[in-house]
């Protein structure tokens, strides 16, 4: 297995003092004849406990709110290794490229095995482990079949058994999203979100936000992040 580190730099645009998210980063491994990213989002606290994402993609006029300008560029080209199946044909030429690999978003133990996920493309809140239980919301729909290549705009997800796995950790980051690609795939793939999450022992609202990249494999000049990152409290 090739792995390959893509950390980012982050470029803060607001804090407030309690705040602890600390931006996004990228890692990469090719597995299984696929390029695979995970998406995490970073804290400077163990104790944070992660809620939700949401508005993937979406772009507004000026950086107000939890959004930023931004919005997305590139193609995603996310392929899936799940158990909700079909035929992909990625170059559209008529022929099967991928078989038995629809798949959708879903990461769950009632979808996907551990195997399977290696090379799988999934949004999540707590990795993969014996917890699954990531939630989307209805802007998936529908979450399979040839439009699962991508997250829609404005989508979001969250964890429907929430506890003790969704805290940051030791770690000091939780994973987002997995996206695998086949491999050899050059197109970068940049994309906003905002992420919901929460000092432990406080029940008030926190927010994150900004933009990642997914890189042209071995591209030096597209490693990390891109975008601005900003963090801030909702009153």
């Amino acid at each position: 297995m090739k792995s390959l580190a893509l950390l980012g730099a982050v470029a803060l645009i607001s804090s407030s003092a309690s705040a602890s998210f600390t931006g996004w980063s990228v890692t990469s491994t090719t597995t299984g004849g696929r390029d695979v990213y995970s998406v995490y989002a970073n804290f400077s606290l163990s104790t944070d406990v992660v809620l939700n994402v949401f508005d993937f993609g979406k772009a507004v006029a000026s950086p107000s709110g939890n959004q930023i300008a931004s919005g997305r560029s590139g193609v995603m080209n996310a392929v899936h290794n799940d158990n909700m199946q079909g035929d992909l044909d990625i170059d559209g030429d008529g022929n099967i490229d991928i078989y038995n690999s629809l798949g959708s978003w879903e990461a769950s133990n009632g979808t996907q095995s551990a195997l399977q996920a290696l090379t799988d493309s999934y949004v999540t809140m707590q990795g993969i482990n014996l917890s699954w239980g990531t939630a989307m919301d209805p802007s998936f729909t529908p979450s399979y079949g040839t439009s699962a290549s991508d997250i829609p705009t404005n989508a979001g997800w969250y964890d429907a058994t929430p506890g003790t796995a969704n805290t940051v950790g030791a770690t000091l980051k939780v994973k987002l999203m997995q996206i695998a690609r086949v491999a050899g795939q050059t197109e970068a793939f940049t994309a906003n979100m905002t992420m919901g999450y929460k000092a432990g022992g406080t029940t008030t609202a926190l927010f994150g936000f900004g933009s990642f990249t997914i890189p042209a494999p071995g591209a030096i000049a597209l490693l990390g992040l891109a975008g601005l990152v900003g963090r801030r409290r909702r009153a």
